[in-house]
C-alpha cells in the first residue's frame, strides 16, 4: 500500500518537473490576465484589506493584477518551490506570504476572508480527499468569507498535465460545499489554452456561513 507522504512526494516531483521544464506560458492553464478570477475577487471583496489565499498559484498572474487593484493581504500556496520563487522573484513585494505544500497537508498558520483556488479541487479525485479538502475550507475560511472555486466542467477535459481529473457542475459543487457555504452564483466559461483549443470550466463562488 502506497502512503499517504509517499502521495504527496509523488505529486511534489510531479509538479515540480511541470514548471522546471515548462515555459510559463507552455502549459493549458496559462493566463495572461486570469480575467474571471479578479473580476469575482474585485466584487466580492469588501475592502482592500482582506485576507485572500490563492491555492494552487503556479506562475499565474493572479498576484500581480490584485497587487495593482490595491490589496494588501495577499497568500500563495502551491505544492511546487520553483513555482513560487519565480513568482516571487517577479513581483518583488516582500509582504506577499509563500507557502509551499500540498494542500491536503499543509499547516495554515491564518483564516481568510477569500479562498481563491481556480483547478487545484478538480485534482482530487478520491472522496476521502474530497472530504479533507472541504473540512479546510470549513476550518480556514472565517464566517461570511468568500470561497471561489474553478473546476473543468462537467463536459471539459479528463486529465490536465497527464493526471486524472474529476469535472463538475454547478450543482455537483452545490451539493459538496452545502453543509457550511451557502452558494452565491456560478457560470460556464471556456478557456483559451495557448495552444489554440478550448477547456470548459465551471466557476463558483459560495459565502461561509458557519463559524466552524
Amino acid at each position: 500500500m502506497i502512503s499517504f507522504n509517499s502521495q504527496i512526494m509523488d505529486k511534489k516531483k510531479h509538479w515540480e518537473n511541470i514548471y522546471k521544464t515548462k515555459e510559463i506560458n507552455g502549459v493549458s492553464w496559462y493566463q495572461s490576465i486570469p480575467q474571471e478570477s479578479i473580476d469575482l475577487i474585485s466584487k466580492f471583496s469588501r475592502s482592500k484589506n482582506e485576507k485572500i489565499i490563492d491555492v494552487g498559484c503556479g506562475k499565474g498572474f493572479l498576484v500581480d493584477n490584485l497587487l495593482k487593484l490595491g490589496f494588501i493581504d495577499i497568500s500563495l500556496l502551491d505544492i511546487s518551490i520553483d513555482a513560487l520563487d519565480e513568482v516571487s522573484k517577479r513581483i518583488g513585494n516582500k509582504k506577499v506570504k509563500c507557502i509551499e505544500g500540498d494542500i491536503l497537508n499543509v499547516n495554515l498558520k491564518n483564516n481568510f476572508d477569500i479562498w481563491h483556488d481556480r483547478a487545484v479541487f478538480h485534482f482530487i479525485t478520491e472522496r476521502e480527499g474530497i472530504k479533507k479538502y472541504v473540512s479546510i475550507c470549513n476550518e480556514k475560511i472565517n464566517r461570511n468569507g468568500t470561497l471561489i472555486i474553478g473546476t473543468f466542467a462537467e463536459d471539459g477535459p479528463l486529465k490536465c498535465s497527464g493526471l486524472e481529473i474529476k469535472r463538475y457542475s454547478i450543482k455537483n459543487l452545490k451539493e459538496i460545499f452545502k453543509e457550511n457555504f451557502e452558494f452565491v452564483e456560478g457560470f460556464k466559461k471556456l478557456h483559451s489554452t495557448p495552444f489554440d483549443t478550448q477547456q470548459s470550466f465551471t466557476f463558483c463562488v459560495f459565502k461561509k456561513v458557519t463559524n466552524r
